[in-house]
Parts: structure tokens; C-alpha cells; sequence
């Protein structure tokens, strides 16, 4: 019988491959295994279609797209999915902004293993 980890798959969205290679990374040796990218929003838009992922990493700042205006989208179209943004502008009004939206969590760049665990466990919690 297999594991099957409630919250993957995990969809991070993000312009900057770093920034993708490294929460990959994080997610990978905290055991989650099934972990999709995009670079945008309009390359994410099939990803969520066909793979409904149950946590996406969302950057703030897109090119193609302001992250809150996905953020309410995602809300509404996918409202299983557990959105955690991601910024490097991690001013209070921003932050609570996003909490206003629906997000389930918010990161700050940098980030490093341990806040993504903690946002993960409570996810978890959520389930």
C-alpha cells in the first residue's frame, strides 16, 4: 500500500529558477515527492487544471500577473487548494493583505527549511 501525503501534489510558482530549485530542494528533503514548477501564471493555469495540487508556493510579484489577483482567483476556482505566498516585501500591510485574500500561509525571502516546515505542518493541521 502506498503513502499518499494529503498535501501534494506541491505547485510553486515563481519567475526566478533559483528561488524554485531551492524550495524544491527544502520540500524534497522534508519527504514530499511529488513537487510541480512554473514561471508564471499562465504556464500554472494547465498545471492546476490537470494536476489539482493541494499546496501552491506563490510568488507576490509575477511578470505576467500580480500574485493577489491570482490568489483570489485560485480561492475561487480551486477552493481546495492552500495557497502560501511568497515575497521578499514582507511589510505587515502586505502580509495581512494576503491573509485578507485567503492565503494559508506567507513566506519571506529569504526563506530557509525550517519556515517551510513550520507552514507545512500547519497545513497539515488544516487537513
Amino acid at each position: 500500500m502506498e503513502f499518499v501525503r494529503p498535501l501534494e501534489p506541491i505547485l510553486i510558482i515563481d519567475d526566478v529558477k533559483e528561488i524554485r530549485d531551492y524550495l524544491n530542494q527544502i520540500l524534497t528533503e522534508l519527504g514530499y515527492e511529488d513537487i510541480l514548477e512554473s514561471v508564471d501564471f499562465s504556464s500554472a493555469k494547465p498545471v492546476i487544471d490537470e494536476k489539482s495540487p493541494n499546496v501552491i508556493f506563490l510568488d507576490v510579484d509575477l511578470p505576467d500577473s500580480d500574485g493577489t489577483d491570482i490568489l483570489e482567483f485560485i480561492n475561487i476556482t480551486y477552493p481546495h487548494a492552500h495557497v502560501v505566498m511568497c515575497s521578499g516585501h514582507n511589510s505587515f500591510e502586505n502580509v495581512q493583505n494576503t491573509w485578507e485574500l485567503g492565503a494559508k500561509g506567507f513566506i519571506a525571502k529569504p526563506f530557509n527549511a525550517k519556515k517551510v516546515d513550520t507552514v507545512m505542518k500547519r497545513l497539515e493541521l488544516i487537513e
